[in-house]
């Protein structure tokens, strides 16, 4: 009996002294800003002007509010949203992978989960259909459409520099309708970010290619300019915690069509 109290006392002082320490670096005395795409489901998804859920959200909501924390989401389009925050303007991203440019303005959490790149096509274009990399997309002049924002890899960022045939547009269903009416050839994204969005918008004739582009550790970035070394290291415990307790998987499998799950795409 005496053990137990005894490691009662010790979990309860560990927690206090650690709630403590996270409210002296005076991060959470108001909510922290979390910069945000409009959409890009499943990760993020925004539901009305006042609601915005996700994989990605509800997992930082829930290792934030297990540290004491609020957070505030602002919406901008994805072009506009690092820059926001590399502005100063916000303190949190999501879905980040790591770049040496980017190390320079962002703290990075631990990774909380992989990302895999690949690209949707119609069906019923064979070229597209039988290619085996990147080069040949490129050589053949396809249409791609594509997060100016976003990171693929160092093949794809070369070519972002090199080669004009690229299509910038908002949001994943943008890009995807764009496909669809035939104005790209090719849309990049994450592979469960594509398969989940041609499900849930049913745009039957578009499939996913086999090819994987490039695979990525993908994080949450915090602001340099208002967010300490130090409650990021606060976050990071946290964080682990809540990935052990299963938040991510049972997320995923709220959100996510079981076709469109990390384990069964192609």
């Amino acid at each position: 009996m005496w053990r137990v109290c005894l490691f009662c006392i010790c979990l309860y002082s560990s927690v206090f002294v650690q709630a403590n320490s996270i409210n002296q670096l005076g991060e959470c005395a108001k909510p922290l800003k979390l910069s945000l795409t409009t959409d890009w489901f499943p990760y993020v998804n925004r539901i009305d002007q006042n609601t915005t859920t996700g994989v990605d959200v509800e997992l930082l909501k829930a290792t934030l509010a297990n540290m004491g924390c609020q957070l505030e989401i602002v919406h901008f389009p994805e072009r506009r949203t690092l820059f926001e925050l590399t502005g100063g303007y916000f303190d949190i991203g999501l879905g980040a992978s790591r770049t040496a440019k980017r190390e320079k303005s962002f703290h990075y959490s631990i990774p909380y989960r992989v990302e895999h790149n690949r690209f949707a096509y119609r069906a019923d274009d064979l070229q597209v259909a039988q290619t085996n990399s990147l080069a040949e997309l490129i050589k053949s002049n396809k249409a791609i459409g594509i997060n100016l924002a976003g990171w693929y890899g160092d093949e794809l960022e070369q070519a972002k520099r090199d080669y004009n045939g690229f299509v910038f547009s908002d949001t994943a269903v943008k890009r995807l309708k764009m496909l669809q009416l035939n104005r790209v050839d090719l849309v990049i994204d994450d592979d469960v970010v594509l398969c989940s969005v041609i499900h849930k918008e049913q745009f039957k004739h578009l499939v996913l290619h086999p090819l994987l582009l490039s695979k990525a550790d993908i994080h949450f970035i915090f602001n340099k300019q208002s967010v300490s070394h130090e409650f990021v290291a606060y976050f990071n415990q946290a964080l682990a915690e809540t990935l052990a307790d299963g938040e991510l998987t049972g997320l995923f499998n709220s959100y996510v069509d079981p076709g469109c799950l990390p384990e069964n795409i192609d």
